[in-house]
């Protein structure tokens, strides 16, 4: 089965503001309409996104990128601005293969704004297919739903039956899966939060270190620049101890690697049980100092070859 590109799935989460009028905000929550056996899954609060100031920093690296620009520009044209998008939840199955989408935003059920993008951006695989009774959005191997008039549901094939069954409500949720005691856990004020199921193998690829990792949950916290909240659980409370030994010889090799004390500091690592947990809190100012670092390190061009 053909992996959806990520970036796709965002291209149908902009279709979510368009309105003319204004709309009733649904009371939706995205858990139960994302499968049961998801091994991952992710949220998005866009609306908190779009006021931190890291990313309000960083907007004009989007805008000066060609494809990002055209792709603005398409929305904009469709009547389908990136600020009317307010959440997006992401599943992903233990295969690594099957997706779903949740996206909550003003009008994503406007059929124009979807047709139109369709003819503005006919390289990026976007359709809305009409043949059957209920429209279809298509977005290369993923088809989506319109479930109310503010949110718009995504899946690959192999969740498309999981989802009919959640959009009519008879089907097993995340927010009742074997993820609910992570997804308890997570902090929702975060405008980035994720949790989920870590299998053996990729847990060794990733790591040596982290060779025990069964689950993991964190978030992100832009409020004041970046904060990076991470809870590793391992397979025992002695692999964690183990897993915590190797983490701080690490993080101590790297004092002697010439970045700042200021931001070392900033970063703390402890235990809670077979947790382990990873804390880094980024102010504007130690990010500024961090791109300082990286641009005083970075090689030199090479000379030109002469003539």
């Amino acid at each position: 089965m053909r992996r959806v590109p990520v970036s796709r799935l965002g291209l149908v989460a902009a279709v979510a503001f368009a309105c003319s009028r204004p709309a009733a905000r649904p009371q939706v929550d995205p858990l139960t309409l994302l499968p049961a056996d998801a091994s991952l899954v992710a949220h998005v609060d866009l609306q908190a996104l779009r006021a931190a100031p890291l990313w309000q920093q960083n907007r004009a690296l989007l805008d000066a990128d060609p494809e990002a620009r055209r792709t603005l520009d398409a929305l904009a044209t469709c009547r389908v601005p990136f600020d009317g998008l307010r959440t997006l939840d992401l599943a992903v199955a233990a295969n690594g293969i099957d997706v779903a989408a949740v996206l909550v935003g003003d009008g994503v059920g406007e059929r124009d704004r979807i047709t139109c993008l369709e003819g503005q951006l006919p390289d990026r695989g976007i359709r809305l297919d009409t043949s059957e009774a209920e429209p279809v959005v298509v977005l290369g191997g993923a088809r989506g739903r319109i479930h109310a008039p503010d949110v718009l549901v995504l899946a690959t094939p192999g969740w498309s039956q999981q989802l009919d069954a959640l959009r009519a409500g008879t089907g097993a949720a995340a927010a009742t899966g074997p993820l609910q005691p992570l997804l308890a856990r997570v902090p929702a004020d975060r405008p980035i939060w994720f949790a989920g199921q870590v299998p053996t193998q990729a847990a060794v690829s990733l790591a040596p270190a982290l060779s025990g990792l069964e689950r993991v949950r964190g978030a992100l916290d832009l409020r004041d620049g970046l904060g990076v909240e991470l809870a590793l659980d391992m397979r025992g409370e002695d692999v964690a101890a183990a897993t915590l030994a190797e983490l701080r010889r690490q993080f101590d090799a790297l004092r002697g690697a010439g970045l700042p004390p200021a931001i070392l500091d900033r970063v703390g690592l402890g235990q809670a049980g077979t947790e382990v947990t990873i804390e880094v809190r980024l102010g504007m100012a130690e990010i500024a100092a961090l791109r300082g670092l990286a641009e005083a390190l970075r090689p030199a061009p090479a000379p030109a070859p002469s003539p």
